[in-house]
């Protein structure tokens, strides 16, 4: 065998004799103490590293953050470290700025550095709050452009490592946390109107990340990797080694003689490798940071700087760096001027659209509509059907999906800029229609799979209320109703659903007849399909009929009963009906408000679930007021008034006040009912209308009166609520001064013969309540010294009652003796005549067991039910007990 040139150091030891292969029997008369030993001192001592560990960690608990930070050099655990970058936000608001700059800058620089990816992504996650610390409090600092500056009083070099960091993750919340640090540097540079703030997103972020970036990127600085390798070499160069003088024996090296050069080479190469994977790293990095800060530059830095940047690297031979540049020239264009676009950007946006990789096409794509935006009205239009024509039919699937993605963004640049306030359309592109006519279209491509055409078929129905607002109502007849109409009836659930949300968006653009006409009929099918499409229609089921004509409105309005006996059995769709009555009372009149719109409203009061009871309750306000506005011009807008009255003015006055008084009644009911939901739900009323500013003459007139004897209701949930409409009333003062001044005196009269306020009344009788939530709402406006004469007085009116009760109870039991006697002296008489008849005399029975006059407790046990009921002795009295 050829000699390879191995030379093994322990071939001195290499014994002569060959080792029997036959398995011992029992144990060598000899061990090996020291290896025995050695293991077991290395295990102790492990042992003993790990307790320590634990200490320091226990003893660590209490530790504040900067104490934390100061002792990061002697203890250099893994979790210590962790605990630091985590605290470091909070230890700078125990320094001041000084100690700062002198303590927390070095242990930053040292957990962007550190070698475990969870210290790096904790401090990654903290670094917007500790970078916005300096720059806020030390502006001075980073804002110089003077490059004499020592480089290490700057963020950038630091930055710069999280951001080429091979943890994706660390690198993600590193970008994140820069440009959340840029957006409020900004904002505070607008608020301030303080040059300082920009000067450091200059310096610090342009100056000292961005053109770090790149000058890695020209081979200008080294790379973090290859500057951390420097510093381990330098490290080792002052390494003390062992003697290895001639006089001691050496070792030979164990690589082959001839072999150590192409071992250098190979690692050499790897390390070239590796430089320029993050090289390229770089450039990606430092393209998608400038796209993502690019508005916090002023425009003329944005042109002279990042704009040459995107220009130098997008021709890379890289196609991940060419499909970041795209996506920075729509970023780009949001911050320049029509010139500069069409001068510099548009022939970037040409050149990445007519690339070979499809990545980088479809990044093109994208920023076509931000394109389109800040081009002129001609070059939109010509660059538009350019791209509609070149990439509808490109060979990438996922070039042409990214074209219908955005395809209704780009038909929205088509508005003119005041189309709001003129109501204009603009001016689209028949091909561009044509393209988005094209994706309703159930035709099936024979280069497109099946589910791409359903996905086309939702994206043209989300888009079609932009398409139809910008083609205008001119195009609804020509072009779009035909689609539309195809689209409503499809059998996707999806679909539909987009369609009911936006019903009523399309009947607003193309007007009342086309409405009716084209889509009172999908509105009717709409409700009575599956619960989520019946949801969309629902949601905005006033603003659809809004668009109606007057007429055709009011012949809808009967159909709300069938809709809510279709929604029955699904609470969630009653809640969004009942939400639409309020807005719907406000289309119709009066009359048809009573007879269509009540109904419902008094049904969602009484409903099973309690959201929407209260939604049922915020209803009641509107329709008072409809009603009460009737009344007050004397019923003029009323189109029912038949049967009053000869006299047409006196018909609809009489039409008018019985409209009032039916809305009372129902009211009244609500007070009156023997069910407590009813009765909670007329103090939720009370408390609804005194919010939407109901007047203090009408609320004291009819609502406080039957309001007033909730508080002594037996269910406390009722109390809860009229305590709440209370605290309604207190918390509106100048309601509550007016209505304290024309509130009626209370019909209750106490024991000393005086009089009070209703409001009064409630107020204290709420504040003496035993329930606690009860007392909640009304303690803060009661007097504490009327409060306790108000407490004794309760409590003597309650010993009275005791009292008489007492009493009472004595009185009957002394009416039951005397009448137990005289039975005893007939009994005694009976027995005297049998005894003279010679009868045998039954055995006496004792006096005091017969009697039944009761003791002290079983009087106080009949008179404790008396004490706590309310009695009309005294203007408050004791709360009833509480009800489950």
């Amino acid at each position: 065998m050829a000699d390879l040139g191995f030379d093994f150091p322990d071939d001195d030891f290499e014994q002569e004799t060959t080792l029997d292969d036959t398995p011992f029997e029992k144990d060598p008369d000899f061990v090996d103490d020291t290896t025995e030993t050695l293991l077991i001192k290395a295990e102790e001592e492990h042992q003993q590293a790990e307790d320590e560990l634990e200490d320091e960690l226990l003893a660590d608990e209490h530790m504040s953050p900067i104490e934390r930070v100061y002792g990061l050099g002697k203890n250099n655990a893994l979790i210590n470290r962790l605990l630091v970058a985590k605290e470091l936000v909070h230890a700078l608001e125990e320094v001041d700025l000084n100690e700062a700059v002198k303590e927390v800058l070095p242990c930053m620089e040292k957990l962007a550095a550190d070698t475990d990816d969870t210290v790096k992504e904790t401090f990654a996650s903290e670094l917007d709050q500790t970078l916005l610390y300096f720059y806020k409090n030390l502006p001075a600092m980073f804002s110089s452009s003077d490059d004499s500056i020592a480089q290490e009083k700057t963020f950038a070099p630091m930055i710069i490592r999280i951001l080429l960091d091979q943890s994706s993750a660390v690198a993600s919340l590193g970008q994140q946390a820069l440009v959340t640090v840029v957006t409020e540097l900004r904002r505070l540079s607008d608020e301030r109107s303080n040059g300082l703030f920009q000067q450091v997103i200059h310096s610090e972020i342009f100056k000292g990340v961005i053109e770090g970036l790149m000058m890695i990127v020209n081979g200008k600085r080294k790379t973090p990797r290859a500057e951390d390798e420097e510093e381990s070499e330098e490290h080792k160069k002052h390494r003390v080694y062992p003697d290895t003088s001639t006089g001691g024996e050496r070792r030979r090296s164990s690589v082959t003689p001839g072999f150590e050069a192409s071992l250098n080479i190979h690692h050499q190469a790897v390390d070239d490798d590796f430089d320029q994977g993050e090289i390229s790293l770089a450039k990606i990095t430092c393209i998608s940071l400038i796209a993502s800060i690019v508005g916090a530059f002023e425009p003329e830095k944005c042109v002279d700087q990042c704009l040459p940047i995107i220009e130098k690297l997008a021709s890379d031979p890289l196609f991940y760096v060419r499909k970041e540049a795209a996506t920075a020239v729509g970023s780009m264009a949001q911050v320049v001027d029509s010139h500069i676009a069409e001068t510099r950007l548009l022939p970037l946006f040409k050149q990445f659209s007519e690339d070979q990789i499809w990545h980088v096409r479809r990044s093109c794509v994208l920023t076509l509509p931000q394109m389109c935006g800040v081009l002129s009205d001609e070059s939109k239009t010509e660059m538009t059907v350019t791209c509609v024509e070149t990439f509808r039919n490109d060979v990438s699937r996922n070039v042409r999906n990214a074209m219908a993605d955005i395809v209704g963004e780009l038909v929205s640049k088509f508005l003119p800029p005041d189309w709001a306030q003129t109501g204009q359309p603009g001016k689209l592109p028949e091909p561009l229609l044509q393209y988005f006519l094209s994706l309703g279209s159930n035709v099936n491509n024979s280069n497109q799979m099946l589910k791409l055409e359903i996905d086309r078929t939702y994206i043209c129905a989300y888009n079609f209320p932009a398409v139809v607002l910008t083609a205008g109502v001119e195009y609804w007849n020509s072009h779009l109703r035909e689609t539309y109409l195809n689209l409503t009836k499809d059998y996707q659930i999806k679909v539909r659903c987009t369609f009911a949300h936006s019903l009523h968006d399309i009947a607003r653009i193309i007007g009342p007849e086309r409405t009716e006409r084209d889509l009172v009929q999908i509105f009717a099918l709409y409700l009575m399909d599956m619960d989520d499409v019946k949801q969309g229609v629902l949601e905005h089921l006033a603003d659809f009929l809004g668009t109606l004509a007057v007429s055709s409105r009011n012949e809808y309005i009967p159909i709300l009963a069938e809709v809510w006996d279709g929604v029955s059995t699904n609470w969630h769709l009653r809640n969004i009906l009942a939400a639409q009555l309020k807005e719907i009372s406000m289309l119709f009149d009066a009359s048809r408000v009573v007879e269509h719109v009540l109904p419902l409203v008094v049904r969602a009061c009484h409903d099973e679930f309690a959201a929407v009871r209260e939604t049922g309750v915020e209803v009641f306000p509107v329709v008072l007021d409809a009603v009460k506005h009737a009344v007050e011009e004397d019923g003029e807008s009323l189109s029912q008034a038949d049967g009053y009255g000869d006299d047409v003015a006196e018909n609809k006055r009489n039409f008018a006040l019985a409209l009032l008084s039916h809305v009372m009644e129902r009211l009244d009911e609500f007070a009156r009912s023997e069910n407590y939901r009813g009765r909670l739900v007329f103090a939720q009323i009370c408390k609804a209308l005194i919010q939407s500013g109901i007047g203090a003459s009408d609320f004291a007139s009819f609502f406080l009166p039957r309001l007033a004897p909730l508080a002594y209701d037996p269910v406390v949930n009722v109390r809860i609520a009229a305590s709440r409409t209370i605290g309604t009333i207190y918390t509106n003062e100048p309601f509550r001064k007016e209505l304290s001044e024309i509130a009626a005196p209370s019909r209750t009269v106490n024991v000393a013969g005086e009089s009070g306020h209703a409001l009064d009344q409630m107020t204290y009788r709420f504040a003496l309540d035993k329930d606690r939530d009860v007392r909640s709402f009304v303690m803060a406006f009661v007097d504490s010294e009327t409060l306790e004469k108000q407490r004794d007085k309760e409590m003597k009116a309650a010993v009275e009652v005791a009292e008489a009760a007492i009493e009472a109870r004595a009185d009957e039991s002394f009416d039951e003796e005397e009448e137990e006697e005289e039975e005893e002296t007939e009994t005694d008489e009976q027995e005297t005549e049998e005894e003279e008849k010679g009868s045998p005399m039954p055995e006496k029975t004792d006096p005091m067991e017969i009697s039944n006059t009761p003791d002290e407790d079983e009087i106080m046990s009949e008179v404790d039910p008396i004490i706590k009921k309310p009695t009309t002795t005294a203007v408050t009295l004791p709360s009833a007990d509480k009800k489950d």
